[in-house]
């Protein structure tokens, strides 16, 4: 049986479906991961096959205004309700998207559709597939908390946590529908539901739906279905293709254990000069050494390299959290994870998104400091935020907490979850 797996953002938003795909390629299925040509050789180099949308994330979030613009704006939700349609480059570029989607999937047996990829969920309808969503993040609705997107904003009660959901279901799906909607008007026809997220329709179809993130971080809500699973992190344990720099190995051993700091797919707003300047101080100052991750940003720092700082670009997470003392990024959800399952003490510094929600969540459980706007970053308030996270009650927890999120298996419960789905005809 053939399962089509369909995915859109970062690094640390494919990877959890990287894992997903070893783990049914291992249990005998065919396995086809979809998702942005930039990622093909990332990808492939796990033995799995691929299908290239012809679509660059990495160039269009560099590159596109309007997505500038949103990493940009002071208010999020203000910029996306007034930017529903998006621009009309964009929104060619999406139903082109679409077609390529529906294209990758017509022999798939099963559909695995990341929360961006909405589409997986109507072709899985209109072909008489099975679908699964697959959440890297909190998506399904409760009364127990807030949407993640509103989750480090004041608190007000179970109904307004309801209203936050069902803010975040209209938002999203209002984002992707307009292209969705066109594209299958003009090639499909056949009828589906566009009033509704396909997100609150898988959730209410019975269909599997898998938080593939830890229970011990956002704990699963008794209002839910047992449709709905929390099985935990999703994470690639064997980076058999790896090969560390010498250098880095060096660095890493040659002292205290460092600190990581980096933020991903986050493009530096301001040079990457000023940032690194701000974070040398705040390292320095800590009394620590630290590997800075460049991930997207480019290296534009042409001074001289403090011998307590070493760059990298891309590295696996899982080989170099564990060697780590403290970790420090955006607050992606897969970054977060990766920090939280070495057992690392965690600072983060959100910029868009779901970002500030993990930050906050991170404080809450103990685990690390106070999150620190991108804004308001500076050279005295990481310091401070390091040495707080470095206190014994802090590494403590975060250890803990590791040791506990290690043991949850995830992959195995997931595979467990679409090897009944799959053989329940």
């Amino acid at each position: 049986m053939k399962i089509a797996i369909t995915t859109v953002g970062s690094r640390g938003d494919l990877q959890p479906f990287i894992s997903l795909g070893l783990g049914l390629k291992k249990a005998g299925y065919e396995v086809l991961i979809i998702s942005p040509k930039n990622e093909e050789d990332f990808v492939r180099s796990y033995g799995l096959n691929f299908y290239a949308l012809d679509v660059n994330i990495q160039e269009l979030m560099e590159g596109n205004n309007d997505v500038q613009e949103f990493a940009k704006a002071s208010n999020p939700f203000k910029f996306i309700i007034s930017h529903l349609k998006g621009s009309k480059n964009l929104k060619t570029l999406m139903i082109k998207t679409q077609r390529e989607i529906w294209n990758a999937c017509q022999d798939a047996d099963l559909i695995v559709f990341h929360p961006g990829m909405p589409i997986g969920y109507f072709i899985a309808q209109v072909n008489n597939k099975k679908s699964v969503l697959l959440n890297p993040f909190p998506v399904v609705a409760t009364k127990d908390y807030p949407s993640i997107l509103f989750y480090s904003l004041p608190r007000l009660g179970r109904a307004y946590n309801s209203l936050t959901h069902i803010i975040f279901y209209k938002v999203f799906w209002a984002l992707a529908k307009s292209a969705i909607v066109e594209f299958w008007t003009e090639n499909v026809q056949t009828k589906v539901d566009f009033k509704t997220s396909p997100i609150q329709q898988q959730i209410k179809s019975g269909g599997p739906v898998i938080n593939a993130y830890s229970p011990l971080t956002f704990q699963p809500s008794q209002e839910w279905a047992n449709n709905i699973q929390t099985v935990g992190s999703l994470i690639i344990e064997n980076e058999s293709n790896f090969i560390p720099p010498n250098e880095l190995e060096d660095f890493i051993r040659n002292g205290e254990p460092p600190i990581f700091i980096g933020f991903g797919s986050m493009k530096d707003i301001n040079s990457f000069t000023k940032t690194f300047e701000i974070i040398s101080k705040a390292v320095t100052k800590a009394k620590q050494r630290a590997v800075i991750g460049l991930g997207w940003t480019k290296n534009s720092f042409s001074g001289t390299m403090p011998d307590n700082i070493f760059l990298i670009e891309n590295i696996p997470f899982s080989w170099l959290f564990p060697q780590m003392k403290l970790v420090v990024h955006h607050g992606g959800a897969g970054t977060t994870a990766a920090g939280l399952i070495a057992g690392k003490p965690t600072i983060i510094i959100p910029h868009i998104a779901d970002q500030p929600g993990w930050g906050l969540r991170v404080y809450e459980l103990g685990v690390g400091s106070k999150p620190i706007s991108k804004k308001s970053l500076s050279a005295e308030n990481l310091s401070k935020a390091i040495m707080f996270a470095l206190q014994p009650k802090i590494v403590n927890a975060a250890n803990q907490l590791g040791q506990s999120m290690r043991t949850e298996n995830g992959i195995d419960k997931a595979i467990d979850i679409i090897n009944k789905y799959m053989n329940n005809k």
